[in-house]
């Protein structure tokens, strides 16, 4: 059978809620979901907040997974680059017509080189927590699924 990525992503869903449910029903504890990892604590999607949503006990971490132009997947909230990382700045002429970055018109390796920060809102272009880590200034990256390629000693 040829699955397609929404299906799939549909039962991956459905698993994990009817999972859920049935420890609700059978009277356990709620079922704790981290999304986007500890995004209260840290820049959402970030590997550090996913570390300290696992280690705050979170029963799942809810990922949401877009893909690069050579189709990578990685793990993005949105199809817009440009509220989360320094991509205006890295790459200021590839905005689409409509003024955002996405995803799909990057690379791996191109997403590797942005760093995450707090969300901006887009039209003002401010932090939307602004009492956390300043814009610009952190050092996370966009997690992928695929192991940077080991760099070279000389």
């Amino acid at each position: 059978m040829n699955w397609s990525v929404p299906t799939f992503r549909s039962l991956v869903a459905l698993a994990g809620i009817v999972s859920a449910m049935s420890a609700v029903e059978g009277g356990e504890m709620p079922i704790v979901v981290a999304h986007r990892g500890a995004s209260g604590y840290l820049p959402e999607h970030t590997l550090a907040a996913k570390a300290v949503a696992h280690v705050m006990g979170a029963d799942f971490i809810e990922q949401d997974v877009v893909l690069t132009r050579d189709d990578h997947p990685i793990v993005l909230h949105d199809v817009h680059v440009d509220t989360v990382t320094d991509v205006a700045t890295k790459y200021p002429g590839r905005a689409r017509d409509d003024g955002r970055f996405y995803a799909i018109d990057f690379t791996l390796a191109e997403i590797r080189t942005l760093r995450v920060s707090e969300r901006i809102d887009i039209e003002t272009k401010k932090a939307v927590y602004p009492q956390r880590f300043p814009v610009g200034e952190s050092a996370f990256r966009v997690p992928s699924f695929r192991m940077p390629a080991p760099s070279s000693s000389v």
